[in-house]
């Protein structure tokens, strides 16, 4: 039978990514007792391929300008970053760096010394066309390697614990709820401070190779009271204008051996219409080359085709051992097409993530605005990237620093403030809302709620080609979900009691996600809606924070500083690398 168990803490890290064992092990340099959790297992789990791979390398001393840098990042995020949160990440970069390289995490070398490189400057290479150097850890090494380190430091580290639901006292989070997904014990873990390092908010789409990032921690803020913010943005739609320009020069894209150094450091990458990948359909059922997929299928282009007759053939084996299907067949491959795979309209489809978004942080330290409570990585709305992410090598980056901060912040709190006593009402509270799913008798079957949602979400004319019509739809159906099935939910082991709180999560989600977009009116970055195309400035270069008040979803702007607002009196092209699909 399930058991209970007691356990307290001064830090409880959730989420075992990069920016989780950072957390975890810099709490653990300042003596505290520290508790690392994660809902898979620790060191294999809860990292997506952008924290495996690419670091951003500032080296002042090597004559890298810090507002240079930041005036690419800004224009690459168009504008809605926080500068202030872009210079740390550049300035303490090479520290983490360093804190990986004594932990023992190994780095690509070339000739017997660390291998850098840059991103060309007059193209649109990976996600931003970067011009900046980077360096690159050696693939699926670091997460094992943490937490061989992590143990070795004296971190308690709790494997398969779905933590579900925070203690609150007072004002003060002092630890949260959870059990564990193969036992089904039921844990309540008493802490001083709590870091959220959950990462970003997934609706588990099966375009995007990352599954168990399902919002977990933004939705535990929310209902304590924190704010979250940029949920709007997502891989969406627009496109770089050298792209296009290429595109119709050349009239089709070269398939290129020259992308795949980048390729086998994100060996599990699949979305992204990146010039030179080959990871996306690249001409339409006209013939035409694709510049976006989804806009492809919305004007009627699709079935869409990835075009391997440029390809060479040691690229062509290469592609089919990555997809891991070896029949040609499978893929849809016909030789007798000119080596083209035909991707169908049902494939184009949102992958609804963006690690642009999270927990707002209210101070230097990754605060969440409440007592008690840190935001981590991916979780942590920093805004360091904006309506784009802000360049290559920025998620492990932003990873490793608020990581840190968020442990200084977090052992600051424990070291001034006395232990707080958490309440058995509370507790009691806390462990009803865990268990609920588990005690039902009846009810909807989680499974069946995530294939009702990603009928609302992840078809594309929902959250990639956006309408303010089809958004309200969605959104009326994604209340329906929330407040008549959710509290239905039923699990009947402990994996789909798992399921259950990340379905209610996605579904909390999906809900921002919408009311975000239908906030936003105006399309920017990789928010694009059909009924306002075009970028409102300077009545959007804002910041969309979702809240709780009286118990419901509530929404406000926040202007970014005018000092940060780019020259509006520069033509638009040349203010904004992207280009959106009506311009």
């Amino acid at each position: 039978m399930p058991s209970e168990k007691t356990l307290e803490t001064d830090v409880l890290v959730i989420g075992a990514g990069m920016a989780g064992f950072f957390a975890a092990m810099k709490a653990k340099e300042r003596g505290l007792d520290v508790t690392l959790t994660d809902k898979a297992y620790a060191g294999k789990a809860g990292s997506t391929h952008f924290s495996e791979g690419d670091i951003i390398y500032f080296q002042p001393q090597l004559g890298h300008d810090v507002k240079e840098w930041l005036e690419v990042i800004s224009r690459n995020s168009e504008y809605l970053n926080n500068r202030e949160w872009g210079e740390i990440c550049l300035r303490e970069a090479d520290d983490r760096y360093r804190d990986l390289v004594d932990w023992g995490v190994p780095f690509y070398e070339k000739d017997g010394k660390l291998y850098v490189f840059a991103t060309p400057k007059d193209t649109g290479v990976g996600a931003t066309g970067t011009p900046y150097t980077l360096i690159a850890q050696q693939n699926r090494k670091f997460a094992p390697t943490l937490r061989d380190k992590a143990i070795a430091c004296g971190v308690r580290i709790l494997d398969r614990m779905m933590i579900s639901e925070l203690l609150e006292q007072d004002g003060r989070i002092v630890g949260a709820v959870g059990f564990n997904t193969i036992s089904g014990d039921l844990y309540v873990v008493k802490a001083g401070a709590t870091i959220l390092a959950t990462g970003s908010s997934s609706l588990k789409a099966g375009t995007y190779p990352v599954f168990s990032h399902t919002g977990d921690g933004e939705v535990m803020a929310y209902k304590v009271g924190a704010r979250i913010v940029n949920k709007e943005f997502m891989y969406g739609v627009s496109y770089f204008r050298e792209d296009v320009e290429r595109r119709r020069r050349n009239g089709k894209v070269e398939i290129s051996n020259n992308a795949i150094d980048v390729s086998y450091r994100h060996p599990f990458a699949i979305g992204g219409d990146f010039s030179g990948w080959y990871n996306k359909p690249n001409i339409n059922s006209e013939g035409e080359p694709v510049v976006s997929p989804a806009w492809e299928a919305h004007t009627g282009k699709a079935p869409l085709y990835l075009d391997f007759s440029s390809a060479s053939g040691w690229l062509m084996k290469d592609y089919l051992k990555r997809i891991g299907a070896p029949q040609a067949d499978k893929i849809g491959l016909d030789i007798r097409r000119g080596m083209q795979i035909k991707w169908p309209s049902s494939r184009v489809m949102t992958s609804a993530i963006w690690n642009g978004s999270g927990v707002w942080a209210t101070d230097w330290n990754c605060s969440a605005g409440i007592p008690g409570l840190y935001s981590a990585g991916n979780s942590c709305g920093t805004l360091a990237s904006g309506a784009v992410y802000g360049g290559m090598g920025f998620a492990s980056t932003h990873a490793m620093v608020t990581g840190a901060r968020a442990a200084l912040g977090a052992a600051d709190h424990v070291q001034q403030n006395p232990r707080a006593t958490v309440s058995d009402e509370e507790i009691a509270r806390a462990k009803a809302q865990v268990r609920r799913p588990f005690e039902r008798k009846g009810g909807f079957s989680p499974t069946w709620v995530t294939q009702a949602l990603h009928g609302i979400t992840v078809p594309y004319y929902f959250l990639d080609i956006k309408h303010g019509e089809r958004l309200q739809a969605a959104l009326t159906l994604v209340e329906f979900l929330g407040t008549h099935i959710v509290p239905k939910l039923m699990a009947e082991t402990p994996h789909e009691w798992r399921m259950a709180h990340e379905v209610a999560n996605m579904v909390t989600i999906a809900e921002m996600r919408f009311r975000s977009s239908l906030f936003r009116t105006e399309s920017r970055g990789t928010h694009f809606r059909e009924d306002y195309p075009k970028r409102s400035d300077p009545d959007w270069l804002a910041w969309v924070k979702i809240g709780k008040t009286d118990g419901a979803m509530s929404l406000t702007r926040e202007p970014i500083p005018k000092a940060w607002w780019p020259d509006l009196g520069k033509p638009r092209e040349k203010l904004y690398p992207r280009m959106l699909p009506m311009e």
